[in-house]
């Protein structure tokens, strides 16, 4: 019975709707977990399940990926590792973060490329797929808000009026409230509302803001020209079989 079960759940996994579905359900979680300071290691626990599932639906269906693939994956890794490595080591190692900063930027910015493009050669738009692009959309934010998050580490006063709190050789984890507020600002940027509650105030920080500001509406444009191309075919498509 047991081995039953675990047949059927490792058949639903390797269906790309289901992982999809489960990517976006991560994705939500790892979102709404900023809200909640105090439950921030299971913010970063969805944003190891969001890389490690992005390793497995964002690949090829062959059974010899290619050497993109193994590199897309090999990708995902290190970002996870990269993200706990700065989770866990105290403040005063600043550069931890830089190896986060890159790892994250690269391997959402590929999987945002690769999940255009397979939205782009997908036949038919099904809800699935309209999950996984509303989950890319939301990576862009998670990944920004992560790049600045390690960006304030490393440059403290990046952002104002947040402060690091002087907290010794304590790690990330302790300054929960600063980075729950960097990521708000991070998706603030994204939907391009601008509150003005939070400034960059140093050059890099500014540029990474910049970035994220224009990553938001050219991913929506992105997504939107497809959706609107496929509407457009389907309807041609129906006109002449009339």
């Amino acid at each position: 019975m047991v081995k039953v079960l675990v047949g059927l759940v490792q058949r639903l996994l390797r269906r790309d709707d289901t992982q999809l579905k489960l990517l976006l359900l991560c994705t939500v979680i790892a979102t709404v977990g900023f809200a909640f300071p105090r439950l921030v290691w299971a913010t970063y626990i969805g944003y190891s399940l969001i890389a490690l599932l992005l390793t497995q639906v964002m690949v090829g269906s062959s059974n010899a990926p290619n050497w993109s693939d193994v590199l897309y994956r090999g990708l995902g890794l290190m970002a996870v590792v990269t993200m706990w490595l700065w989770l866990l080591t105290p403040l005063e190692l600043i550069y931890s973060g830089m190896p986060l900063a890159l790892s994250w930027s690269v391997l959402v910015g590929w999987s945002v490329i690769r999940l255009v493009t397979r939205f782009a050669s997908t036949k038919r738009v099904t809800e699935a797929l309209l999950m996984g692009a509303t989950a890319g959309y939301l990576h862009i934010g998670l990944a920004a808000g992560l790049v600045m998050s390690a960006l304030e580490t490393i440059q403290p006063g990046s952002f104002q009026p947040l402060e690091m709190a002087n907290v010794g050789d304590s790690s990330v984890l302790a300054s929960a409230r600063l980075f729950s507020a960097i990521n708000y600002y991070a998706f603030v940027c994204l939907t391009t509302v601008g509150f003005g509650d939070i400034s960059p105030m140093l050059p890099l920080s500014r540029m990474v803001s910049v970035a994220t500001s224009v990553a938001g509406p050219l991913y929506l444009a992105a997504v939107m020209g497809v959706l609107i191309g496929r509407f457009a075919s389907s309807l041609d498509r129906q006109s002449r079989e009339r």
